[in-house]
């Protein structure tokens, strides 16, 4: 009996300062992080006043850490550059993917089975997440209940079938032309967005207008010619932050123009953003001025408003388009959707700081399913933007997408940079996704990007693979200050070199 007494105590002790120890751990991880948060506002200042220290940038290109081996037959481009070619002949014999071709036309074809299950999809992915998330269930920001009558037709297939206008509101509203259609199996939706009137459809209605905004349509176009005392951005006559863009394009210029969100837009100066920067660098290199690198940026852009305003990157006629973004897709709307997913790790992991911390990765979907989510999102966009630039034999060259690169000691770093996600990037989010699971889910971006690259002869430039460096050169968890921008242009800048040499794309003025 004493044994048995003896054991329990023993148990009940081990039980106990088990439990103490837990709590501890518990007790103490909030109160890091609850300083961490207190001391984020002062850090804040300090990283955001590197944006603005001088740094002599380096003038000379150097070579990509990481050059491969040209294949004659890879990335070679489909119609190389001529110096009087100014004109681009639009030739829609050039075949896409389906799901680019209706994406480009703003439409989304969705097949149901007589349950209402989707057998198969194509096309614009804003209507089809939208009808995806509708008929399985998901929580969405938005609810019109005129969608309650396709709901309807797609779980209970019968006549009379649907044809109708409905519109879709996030961020910006949208409006469908739906048509539900009977088939063997069940049935088919086709939804069209129009767009008359674009861009300023797109507004939500209410909204004042602001005559001091850059503001067109609010993180999708800027207002023309627009310049303001005190503002460090200016734009042109295209709405784009660069000098006035001079169209017919000159005999000769070999023109690129830059796409992306703040990533591609920001900048000290308008010279000192880095598609400013890589030009002079290109000019040297060629010993040419007839190499033209444009700021077609925009602050909070994301794929899908990207892929609606290609027409207006194309009118530019640029011989290469080079692409670098993604986390306003990730960030703004993809993570804020995978967190309400079903997953049993977010009934247990948010109550406590510490497995919030550990198993941060838990509370998003697996790995798979975030790629197939990229391939059917963002992904499908670039593709998209892709066959719009065969189309008119304009060149396309996407960048993985970089981030801070933080050494296992540098702890104060990575708080930085956690608390930087959860208060300026994730924001509505109810608990913490950490920067060490914000770094898995761009790693598995580029890696998906790469193989779209091969798939579709898109050359890949690898920012994020060659560039290491970490809170010098990155003030938040995306934006480079200014000794960022020296490497970022380095290695953009030299693969595009190599690529052009190697493809003899410019032909120098005698």
């Amino acid at each position: 009996m004493k044994k048995i007494l003896k054991t329990i105590y023993i148990l009940f002790i081990v039980l106990l300062w088990t439990l103490v120890f837990c709590l501890s751990i518990e007790v103490a991880t909030r109160i890091l992080l609850t300083t961490a948060n207190y001391l984020y506002r002062p850090l804040f200042e300090h990283q955001n006043a590197k944006v603005y220290q001088m740094v002599k940038l380096s003038e000379d290109l150097k070579k990509p850490t990481k050059t491969e081996k040209t294949d004659p037959q890879k990335n070679t481009p489909t119609s190389p550059y001529y110096p009087n070619s100014n004109q681009r002949v639009l030739n829609n014999n050039i075949p896409c993917d389906k799901n680019y071709e209706l994406t480009l036309q703003g439409i989304a074809e969705i097949h149901f089975d007589k349950k209402g299950n989707i057998t198969e999809s194509y096309g614009d992915p804003i209507i089809e997440q939208y009808i995806y998330k509708l008929v399985n269930g998901f929580p969405t920001d938005y609810y019109d209940p005129a969608w309650n009558t396709v709901i309807e037709k797609i779980k209970n297939p019968s006549p009379p079938f649907f044809s109708g206008t409905l519109k879709y509101e996030k961020h910006y509203l949208y409006h469908y032309h739906i048509e539900i259609l009977p088939k063997s199996e069940g049935v088919v939706l086709f939804a069209k967005e129009i767009r008359d009137g674009y861009p300023l459809s797109l507004q939500t209605p209410g909204i004042p207008e602001n005559e001091d905004s850059p503001w067109s349509v609010i993180y999708f176009s800027y207002k023309t010619n627009w310049k303001k005392q005190g503002s460090i951005a200016q734009y042109n006559n295209f709405g784009f932050r660069d000098d006035d863009i001079i169209l017919p394009k000159p005999d000769r210029v070999f023109r690129i123009i830059c796409i992306g969100g703040s990533t591609t837009e920001e900048g000290n100066s308008n010279d000192l953003s880095y598609p400013n920067i890589m030009e002079k660098k290109l000019q040297k290199y060629f010993q040419t001025q007839n190499i033209e690198v444009i700021n077609a940026g925009i602050c909070g852009i994301r794929s899908f408003g990207e892929v609606r305003r290609i027409n207006d990157f194309l009118q530019l006629q640029p011989d290469l388009l080079v692409y670098y973004n993604a986390i306003n897709d990730i960030c703004y709307y993809d993570i804020p959707f995978w967190i309400k997913l079903p997953n049993p790790y977010l009934k247990i992991i948010p109550h406590s700081a510490f497995l919030t911390q550990i198993f941060n990765r838990k509370l998003l979907p697996s790995d798979e399913y975030i790629a197939e989510y990229f391939q059917k999102t963002i992904l499908r966009n670039l593709g998209s933007i892709h066959c719009a630039c065969k189309k008119q034999n304009i060149l396309m060259a996407i960048c993985s997408f970089a981030y801070p690169k933080i050494k296992w000691y540098e702890f104060i770093e990575r708080l930085y940079y956690d608390f930087n996600l959860r208060n300026v990037w994730l924001t509505p989010l109810p608990m913490l996704i950490n920067f060490a699971t914000y770094q898995k889910v761009i790693q598995i971006y580029n890696r998906e990007l790469k193989k779209l690259c091969e798939q579709e002869n898109i050359l890949y430039i690898p920012v994020a693979e060659e560039f290491n460096a970490g809170a010098d050169h990155f003030f938040d968890v995306c934006h480079m200050t200014l000794l960022g921008m020296d490497p970022k242009t380095d290695i953009i800048g030299s693969h595009l070199a190599h690529w052009i040499e190697t493809h003899n794309l410019l032909k120098k003025s005698p």
